[in-house]
């Protein structure tokens, strides 16, 4: 019986559920329920299951406009997700999350994703006052009786093949502490990074793997980023490869300066270009190229200069935070500017501008310093800097300490200095020359140990006709006298061994006149009208030589006090025994006359060529027998690009001349000459398109407007600079130009007008002469000399 009844259920399973008609509706019912559930429900209970989560767990609250699932494709689709923390302000967000999953995830054991694409996504931290940051709230406090985990769990094996991150935005406010601004409250700093773009390839979290990632975006406050190289994720971090910061604005790091100092970086922009890496071993290594252009950092208390320069830069920066080593390429310097003022306290203006810190930071600092002292030492940084090229630097100096407020500058200041090395006693090489007020020059040569200064330094300053009177508050101060004339050479030779000093101050002052007395109590009582009638030679000179030695390193010595002992030995020294040391003068040396400099194209004497010349005709008319040759010198380099465009000027003036218009001084980019520069243009480049040009400088208004703007200016010039490089310079130019530069001097050598005219038969021309090359922004004409 009991088989009876088994036969026929397995008759009923074969008939009514085994039938191809009931496989195939189990089938299309199993098909239903995974394509309900993959559409509906799984959408509807991630959604839910996130915002429920965000709203129990982490008490913020998270919106989400639509979740896309395709169970068949196994991918996911999340639009408009944002995440807001308790005070309403968004922590994160995106426009859309597409995850892409690949089958074969089933099969080998590992979430594979084909593509992660993340669109416009958006991540805003902050940090508060207390050090706690929106995103280190989200975790949960620690709690004593938590269990401590032995081993963290593995991460579970992962493989995507492209991410890509597009248009995201970055942006981190921080809430510095009290004490920084002028109301005691805390100061807020917001930095965006936007328009971010992320790509890798390949990526996975198996050991040792690497992948290709890109990446780059711009600062809100100005400047891009941009990276390409690889990644490794385990067992530790690795990244490297090439990097790029473009005209990042440095007046974004304010905020934090002004915690240090009280200074404000009004301008700057930051470039860098070449190869990062950081990992486990390398905390941090970059080699590349670098450059800080416009920088400006002035007094934070009233907006005076301070300090910057126009452009820094170096073709190779390599710092490596692992071997403690920074070394670059010479660095070229151009523009430097400085600022220092001795107010009439004897501070400086430098002195009084370290920001105080607020207590909770010293007492941090504190607490550093005394756990750096139970450290071990750490090495120190090898840093080395394979030279610095300085051109047109400027040094402004102000002493209001003195009787007499006094103030001079240094400009137009190039030179270079050598190797610069901490872990070498080898000291760097100085060569710097500049120019003082109007008409003076200086110029520093030696050596100096930039670590160790007062150990291995020795320095020649060189002072040329430096005018006296600016000088005054001094001699005030040193005497009671004021100077009303005269120049002044000064020749300052310091060698520091050790911390000893050996020097010798050469002083030559010319044409020196003395001015009224003034009241002054700590100033010396020298006869200095009797030691100045002994001192000047007939030509007007006195030259003294005053020893200077000490300890630098002890705190009584004072650099300006022993030269002032020197000079005053020597003064008395001259009243006291006049006959002997008028049978030791040496003369005086004129070797800057031989040389008159132009400018590039231009004939004509600037401000200092004017004075060397009329100084040139005082020393003539003191030495009868000599005679001058003046040869004009052209380079056609040099001198071709003015020549070009002097030649433009005069092809404009003789157009209008002939239109009968005015003409003045004509000026190739003017609006009322656009006409007649069409005209020349055409006729120097007759195949080109007028119009086909005016319309690469025309852009259209608007999106919605068919108006277009017109730049005018820009077409102009771009016309001027094409006819100027059509002009042809000849030889017979070249020629010319040098002749007039022979005649310019030997006009103002004979110039009746003039004190002390030189005779025109003194004054002879010879054939111009080419100069092969020039170096610097002027051309020189040496002077020659012959019998007359």
């Amino acid at each position: 019986m009991p088989s009876d009844s088994l036969r026929r259920f397995g008759g009923y399973l074969r008939t009514r559920w085994a039938s191809p008609r009931r496989i195939r509706f189990w089938l299309l019912a199993l098909v239903i329920a995974y394509t309900l559930l993959g559409f509906l429900i799984v959408p509807w209970l991630i959604q839910y299951l996130a915002v429920s989560t965000a709203k129990e767990d982490f008490g913020r609250e998270l919106r989400i406009e639509a979740v896309h699932v395709n169970p068949y494709t196994l991918t996911l689709r999340i639009d408009g997700l944002a995440l807001d923390d308790t005070d309403n302000r968004q922590l994160l967000g995106w426009q859309q999350l597409f995850v892409d999953l690949a089958w074969s995830s089933a099969l080998n054991g590992a979430w594979t994703f084909q593509t992660i694409r993340l669109d416009r996504p958006m991540i805003h931290e902050e940090r508060f006052a207390s050090g706690k940051t929106r995103f280190s709230r989200l975790a949960p406090e620690p709690s004593e009786d938590a269990p401590t985990e032995d081993e963290a769990s593995p991460l579970p094996a992962l493989q995507v093949d492209e991410l890509r991150v597009t248009e995201a935005a970055l942006r981190f406010t921080d809430n510095l502490p009290g004490g920084v601004t002028e109301t005691d409250q805390p100061k807020r700093v917001s930095l965006a990074l936007e328009e971010l773009m992320l790509s890798a390839s390949d990526l996975s979290l198996q050991e040792g793997a690497r992948f290709p990632v890109a990446l780059e975006g711009q600062l809100e406050g100005g400047g891009t980023l941009a990276f390409d190289g690889s990644l490794q994720l385990l067992p530790t971090a690795v990244l490297a490869g090439s990097a790029r910061i473009d005209e990042l604005a440095l007046n974004q790091a304010q905020p934090y300066l002004r915690q240090f100092a009280n200074v404000q970086l009004s301008d700057g922009t930051l470039n860098l270009d070449g190869r990062m890496q950081t990992g486990a071993e390398q905390p941090f290594a970059f080699e590349g190229s670098a450059g800080i252009k416009t920088l400006n950092i002035n007094d934070g208390s009233n907006q005076d200069p301070l300090i910057g320069w126009q452009s820094l830069h170096t073709k190779k920066l390599d710092l490596n935070l692992g071997e403690r080593r920074l070394e670059t390429a010479p660095i070229s310097l151009n523009g430097l500017f400085g600022r220092l003022i001795i107010n009439e306290d004897r501070t400086t203006n430098f002195s009084q501008l370290m920001a105080t810190a607020p207590a909770n930071a010293r007492a941090e600092d504190d607490g550093a310093a005394r756990m750096d002292d139970t450290d071990d030492e750490t090495a120190p940084f090898d840093i080395t800097v394979e030279g610095v090229e300085l051109t047109d630097g400027t040094l402004r100096f102000a002493d209001r300490s003195l009787p007499l407020p006094f103030s001079t500058s240094i400009h137009t200041l190039n030179g270079q200095v050598s190797t610069l090395s901490s872990s070498s006693a080898q000291p760097a090489q100085v060569a710097l020359e500049g120019q003082v007020a109007d008409y003076g020059l200086t110029r520093v040569d030696g050596t100096i140990h930039a670590w160790h200064p007062m150990r291995d330094t020795s320095l020649k300053l060189r002072f040329r006709n430096l005018q006296i009177p600016e000088y005054s508050p001094y001699t005030v101060r040193f005497a009671g006298r004021r100077i009303a004339g005269g120049t002044m050479d000064l020749d300052l030779d310091y060698t520091v061994s050790e911390q000893q000093l050996d020097g010798r101050n050469s002083l030559v002052l010319r044409d020196l006149t003395l001015g009224e007395k003034m009241a002054v109590s700590d100033a010396m009582d020298l006869p200095l009208d009797l030691a100045i009638a002994l001192l000047k030679d007939s030509n007007g000179v006195i030259d003294l030589d005053l020893p200077v030695t000490g300890d630098v390193g002890s705190p009584e010595f004072d650099v300006g006090g022993v030269v002032r002992q020197a000079l005053t030995k020597t003064i008395k020294s001259v009243v006291q025994s006049p006959f002997r040391f008028l049978a030791n003068l040496v003369g005086a040396d004129s070797e800057e006359l031989g040389r008159v400099e132009f400018p590039p194209g231009r004939s004509d004497l600037l401000p200092p060529q004017r004075e060397r010349v009329a100084k040139l005709r005082e020393a003539l008319t003191q030495r009868p027998e000599l005679a001058l040759e003046l040869t004009g010198p052209f380079n056609h380099t040099f001198d071709g690009p003015i020549l070009k465009r002097g030649k433009a000027i005069d092809a404009l003036r003789q157009r209008l001349a002939q239109a009968d218009r005015e003409t003045g001084e004509p000026n190739l980019t003017a609006e009322a000459n656009q006409d007649v520069v069409e005209t020349m243009f055409t006729t120097h480049y007759p195949e080109a398109d007028l119009a086909a040009i005016r319309s690469r400088f025309t852009e259209e208004q608007g999106d919605s407007s068919e108006d277009t703007g017109f730049d005018a200016l820009a077409y102009r010039n771009h016309l001027a600079d094409r006819i100027i490089a059509a002009q042809s310079i000849t030889e017979s130019d070249l020629r010319a130009l040098a002749n007039a530069r022979a005649t310019a001097v030997q006009q103002a050598l004979v110039d009746p007008g003039a004190d002390n005219p030189i005779d025109s038969n003194r004054v002879r021309l010879q054939d111009p002469e080419t100069i092969e090359s020039v170096d610097g922004e002027r051309i020189a004409m040496e002077v020659g000399l012959a019998a007359d």
